[in-house]
């Protein structure tokens, strides 16, 4: 349960679970609450977590009179702590209210996050074979309901215009002729969706005045109408504590970064450098063979892409009786311990991280026992020799081997570097592009990694307080002068909120 509750309103797309987003599956499959409404499909239903509570708040055709625009329940659900998904069908901006939902949200002070899905219009026009716009046949889509929202009520048309910034005058002239009034609220919205986003607002009569002239690097559209007052209340994307900021992240192992994904949560342009690939480099089975001779107290596993190949190797431990009270397993940091719990193997002990300080808070355990450390061709040296301090006898089991690659060149300088490990700090700074980076600000975990990232030259490292994200998202927060008061931080891994 989080500490403070968070809604998203997802777009569940026409019903195909195919259309769902990467974002919107994450989200569906980690949610603890999904409010849905009775036309998302079973089948997206289905890919609903057993066990997270499913909430069937949706209407159809009106039906019943009510005195709310955003279900109860899920308003209570969110105030409990709880990570709630609003599944709306379609995409939730688009006849779906989510709107008025997200209006009910702002208005209860509750964090919230848009998440747009594959319209009604767009599925159905693509699955049937026809085209909404066509070079020869149709340069326009207008998209309208045949209800209104309450009798009486007018119909206000809201104009999207792709491809607007390169005339973006003349497109404006455009719709003047049309018929628009001047005063008509109009948006001009770059980069939509990424980091960079950028809003500028106004009236049809002020729009193009107020764009810069370099302001249309990025590519934009511009939307009209009465419905883009609502930004002031309803904008979520742009409050994100760290939009915008430039931040690159050292690597040292494969697969996806919690530290990167956090950041990225936040809103930050984040880097990853460099690529890490790997490959198996030793003969498993020569490996399996060995183990069942050797007797080990415990077996170590420092990262994922080990605990990855726990199984096999657990197996044949425990198949050659080379542990005398059964196969015990020590997890080295979260990812590591993850990828056991997904692969089925319970850790008789997890250390936070790496560091010397979480290898110290189990001291207790390692003196005189035999560990075997699960490790690529490169090692895990300040392991082994924290595990050794300890007391331990390592012997460490090269199964794979990582390879590194350098994109070309930075596009942008980023603002701040994270050092997650003295592994990860060396290859960075000693890569292609090292000796441009060592006047960055730097963020280092734990002592030896700042003691490695200064002997590379780095000139100005700060040490964040403990070997965790959270550690590290106060200690970005603090250099970049990102207050933490009245916002929200939104936790994605590769499962989605966490």
């Amino acid at each position: 349960m989080s500490a403070q509750g968070i809604v998203y309103l997802v777009g569940a797309g026409p019903g195909d679970p195919g259309l769902l987003t990467i974002r919107a599956f994450e989200l569906i499959r980690s949610a603890e609450v999904v409010a849905h409404d009775e036309l998302v499909s079973s089948e997206i239903l289905s890919l609903v977590s057993s066990d997270a509570e499913l909430l069937a708040v949706g209407r159809r055709h009106g039906r019943g009179k009510i005195d709310y625009r955003l279900h109860p329940l899920v308003v209570e659900r969110a105030r409990a702590g709880r990570v709630v998904v609003r599944l709306k069908s379609g995409d939730p901006l688009i006849f779906g209210r989510g709107a008025e939902e997200a209006e009910e949200l702002a208005n209860a002070g509750i964090p919230f996050e848009i998440v747009p899905g594959v319209s009604a219009a767009l599925g159905a026009a693509a699955y049937a074979g026809i085209p909404l716009t066509h070079r020869h046949h149709a340069s326009r889509v207008t998209l309208t309901t045949g209800r209104r929202a309450e009798p009486g009520g007018r119909a206000h048309e809201t104009v999207v215009l792709y491809m607007a910034a390169r005339r973006l005058p003349e497109n404006i002239q455009r719709l003047l002729q049309r018929g628009h009034a001047p005063s008509t609220p109009a948006a001009y919205i770059a980069a939509a969706t990424t980091p960079r986003q950028t809003v500028i607002t106004g009236t049809l009569a002020e729009l193009a005045s107020r764009v810069q002239p370099g302001c249309n690097s990025d590519p934009a559209l511009v939307i009209v109408g009465d419905a883009t007052r609502l930004r002031e209340r309803i904008g979520w994307f742009e409050k994100a504590p760290l939009h915008g900021r430039r931040l690159l992240v050292a690597r040292a192992r494969p697969g996806p970064s919690q530290i990167a994904a956090r950041l990225r949560a936040m809103g930050a342009m984040v880097l990853e450098r460099p690529k890490v690939s790997i490959q198996e480099t030793v003969c498993l089975a020569a490996l399996e063979r060995a183990l069942q001779k050797i007797p080990y107290d415990a077996i170590v596993f420092g990262c994922a892409v080990g605990a990855n190949m726990a199984p096999r190797l657990l197996r044949a431990i425990d198949s050659g009786a080379s542990c005398a009270n059964g196969t015990r397993v020590i997890a080295v940091g979260r990812d590591a311990a993850a990828a056991l719990k997904k692969n089925g193997v319970s850790a008789f002990l997890e250390l936070d991280g790496a560091c010397r300080e979480a290898t110290a808070k189990a001291a207790s355990v390692f003196p005189g026992k035999r560990l075997l450390l699960v490790a690529s061709t490169q090692g895990r040296p300040n392991l082994k020799a924290d595990l050794e301090a300890a007391g331990a006898l390592v012997e460490e089991a090269p199964v794979y081997r990582q390879s590194y690659e350098y994109a070309a060149k930075f596009i942008e300088t980023p603002e701040l570097i994270v050092l997650p490990s003295s592994s990860a700090a060396r290859l960075l700074l000693e890569g292609a592009d090292g000796h441009s980076l060592v006047e960055i600000p730097m963020i280092a975990i734990g002592p030896v990694t700042e003691a490695a990232a200064k002997a590379l030259g780095a000139a100005n490292v700060k040490r964040c307080d403990a070997d965790n994200i959270d550690s590290i998202v106060a200690a970005v927060r603090k250099i970049l002068g990102v207050s933490g008061e009245g916002d929200f931080e939104r936790e994605r891994t590769g499962d989605g909120v966490k």
